[in-house]
């Protein structure tokens, strides 16, 4: 969902608690109608209740159905069984939409109609899922649970930290929770810890670094604001590069339509324009900090790409896969 804010798609789900038309949608988040329907459209790979039906005004509308019974329907099984077998592709596309139709087959596999509830998703404001690009949605840990209770209480909590450098010792710290990040496949704790004052430097925790996380009574810093857009403007990944961003084009290879579709759906910071060239080939134009992150994913997909710029980068991709082939001999 290219452009995507962070914060939106939350105020989405937090909106559809009732029936909204795309047109309520569109004025809720101050976009249009086209941008509406690309949330609906988002919301809808998601095991997250979305229901299509009327509002009172007998109008098309959407809500997120968590807590209401909903009907069984064993024959939508035995269809989603169906479509798993026939997706045999190895492409992240194909792999991302298995691992997403194994959860509905898990979620609807009951024997009592009565017991059959979609999957409860967060409205909070407090807890951010990057969705893209290229993520998959891990974020269910106790530990999220006692953050955001911290964060609403105003409270601080206590983290037993093990760094993912070795050769670090492991710490307790104890910290104001600001927000839980999901960025790509890794949840953060973004906190201000006693040298915020000092920096006005917010600190990320690795969830799966935490050992153990304790809620104080003591009260929180008050004033401290995250805006994830920017802290995450021109990166890719987890890592986040202090050099210059850079102007980048990749041409999407014939046969690699899967390829465009990720770039279409994705939300990168600023967003991934696709575009043709005058030949009628896909092109992709990026903004980003060549980290190594990003390489290693370009690396990835060079089967499928064309560097068209910069020269650098194509000729970094070049040296390191004739570096690669004379090692393998």
């Amino acid at each position: 969902m290219a452009g995507a804010g962070y914060e939106k798609i939350n105020e989405v789900k937090a909106l559809l608690k009732d029936y909204r038309t795309i047109e309520e949608i569109a004025t809720h988040i101050g976009r249009g109608t086209r941008t509406a329907f690309r949330y609906i459209e988002y919301l809808k790979k998601e095991n997250c209740g979305l229901r299509k039906g009327k509002n009172m005004l007998n109008q098309t509308a959407f809500k997120i159905q968590v807590d209401e019974q909903v009907s069984f329907n064993q024959e939508s099984v035995k269809q989603l069984e169906k479509i798993k077998k026939n997706m045999q592709g190895a492409t992240p596309a194909d792999v991302k939409n298995r691992k997403l139709i194994d959860k509905l087959i898990s979620a609807m596999q009951t024997t009592n109609p009565d017991e059959f509830k979609p999957e409860a998703i967060s409205t909070d404001k407090d807890l951010i899922l990057d969705y893209g690009p290229w993520s998959d949605d891990k974020i269910q840990d106790n530990f999220v649970n006692k953050v955001l209770e911290a964060i609403h209480n105003g409270v601080k909590i206590r983290i037993n930290y093990r760094h993912a450098t070795s050769g670090k010792e492991d710490m307790v710290v104890e910290v104001t929770p600001v927000k839980v990040v999901m960025r790509i496949d890794t949840v953060y704790i973004i906190a201000a810890d006693d040298t915020f004052a000092e920096t006005n430097i917010l600190k990320m925790y690795m969830l799966e670094n935490v050992s153990n996380i304790t809620v104080t009574n003591k009260l929180a810093q008050s004033g401290i604001f995250f805006d994830e857009q920017t802290y995450y403007k021109f990166s890719y990944g987890k890592y986040i590069g202090k050099d210059a961003p850079q102007e980048i084009s990749l041409m999407i290879k014939p046969g690699s339509e899967w390829l465009k579709t990720q770039f279409e759906k994705s939300h990168f910071n600023p967003p991934a324009i696709v575009r043709k060239d005058k030949n009628r080939n896909d092109i992709v134009d990026l903004k980003l900090r060549l980290t190594p992150d990003f390489k290693a994913w370009l690396l990835g997909v060079l089967p499928d790409v064309k560097i068209l710029k910069p020269e650098s980068l194509k000729k970094e991709m070049k040296d390191l896969l004739k570096k690669t082939l004379s090692e393998m001999g």
